[in-house]
């Protein structure tokens, strides 16, 4: 398993005078989501620490006030070297860079313009494969388990199984595809400190034993392989998290194979003393579609947990409810939302939002080696469509007085 420090990240998120860097990075961050969606001009922008340039390049251009490419649009050489500082060789190979960064930015906008067709979609559906759980209940309801290129949100109370889960689907993408798995990489990006490396060893001993049996090449799906191919990452603060997420599109240029990024769990620092709700909510959603862009276009997996919060409901006498944390506006920004609950002493897992298929639930356990179905055959998921309400209460008793 390997572990990556984040300080190293944390620094480029540093304000320049040193002082109250994370709320100074959070109101930058609002700003660059409020500026990205409400000003069209900078629509398309590409920022100049982008473009490959050395770090002493680019801290000399921003203290110039050249942030965008186009902010050095039609410079030439001696004049930008003049504002800058530069010599004149850095300041030819500055603009050198920046005409072919534009050009190619141009050229993938015309292409992102292109319109596809339906049937083009349903085909591109067709190819895109699924990370086992190792319950068959659950992967029913799934529709194959977690799919590829969405963001899925495992929501549910403490100790309901939601960081098991995910250690279990950080060994099921390892498996081999002469097995029906993806044979991929697993990043795990942990901000409550509930990562555990030997509850991980168990799964990958048992795993690697269960795809031993009826797969060829599963000698490089050993427990010690398995532990190589997780990449984790332990962020204390929101600021790390966004550092993280913001690193991930070059560490994905280097692990080519990671098929899989969880954050467990997305509400720990973004839930408690956040300075402006708003900016928050705003943060979320730019955080996630990120991801999503980064699911789509590396074809992984994102999953993300979540926390449980108490909602009074004013239309139902008052009564509090139990939901997932963040708020309606959160809610949006999942593809795919699945709930942890305790039913019955039994572990239930409620599909509540999937765009591909019905709501439904699936119930199994967790065992020493991993996340498997009930023993007795009480697994089998309990279809639970949204149309179909209940009936009322004088329809069951006449319904009891005619038997």
């Amino acid at each position: 398993m390997n572990t990556f420090p984040i300080d190293r990240l944390h620094k480029k998120f540093q304000c320049k005078k040193g002082k109250n860097s994370d709320l100074c990075i959070l109101k930058n961050s609002c700003a660059h989501q409020q500026t990205t969606s409400m000003d069209p001009p900078t629509l398309g922008r590409t920022l100049l620490s982008g473009t490959g340039l050395a770090a002493t390049v680019v801290r000399k251009l921003l203290d110039a006030d050249f942030v965008y490419n186009d902010d050095l649009q039609g410079m030439q050489p001696v004049a930008l070297s003049q504002a800058t500082g530069l010599s004149l060789r850095e300041s030819a190979e500055v603009i050198r860079l920046v005409e072919a960064t534009s050009a190619a930015s141009a050229t993938s906008q015309q292409s992102h313009l292109q319109p596809v067709t339906v049937l083009q979609m349903v085909q591109a559906e067709r190819e895109v494969s699924s990370v086992v759980t190792f319950s068959r209940a659950l992967d029913e309801v799934l529709g194959g388990g977690v799919s590829l290129r969405t963001l899925t949100e495992l929501a549910g109370c403490p100790g309901i199984g939601k960081t098991q889960l995910c250690l279990q689907l950080c060994v099921s993408v390892q498996i081999p595809v002469s097995a029906g798995g993806v044979d991929g990489e697993a990043v795990y990006i942990d901000t409550e400190g509930s990562f555990t490396v030997g509850r991980l060893k168990d799964m990958a001993s048992s795993a690697s034993e269960h795809v031993k049996v009826f797969a060829k090449d599963a000698d490089q799906f050993t427990a010690e392989d398995i532990l190589k191919r997780v990449h984790y990452f332990r962020c204390h603060s929101c600021i790390e998290v966004l550092a993280t997420i913001h690193h991930l599109p070059r560490f994905l240029q280097l692990h080519t194979k990671v098929r899989l990024i969880i954050i467990d769990s997305v509400a720990f620092h973004f839930r408690y003393n956040f300075p402006d709700p708003v900016a928050r909510t705003g943060i979320l959603c730019r955080m996630t579609q990120d991801l999503v862009q980064l699911a789509v276009k590396h074809d992984l997996a994102v999953v993300l947990t979540n926390q449980m919060t108490t909602r009074f409901d004013d239309e139902g006498g008052g009564m509090p409810q139990l939901v997932p944390a963040l708020g309606e506006t959160w809610g949006h920004c999942p593809t795919v939302r699945l709930v942890l609950h305790w039913h019955h002493k039994r572990r239930a897992a409620q599909l509540l939002k999937a765009p591909h298929r019905p709501n439904a639930t699936a119930f199994f356990q967790i065992t020493h080696s991993g996340i498997r179905d009930l023993p007795d055959g009480s697994a089998s998921q309990e279809v639970q469509q949204q149309e179909k309400k209940e009936e009322p209460s004088g329809t069951k008793k006449r319904k009891l007085e005619d038997q």
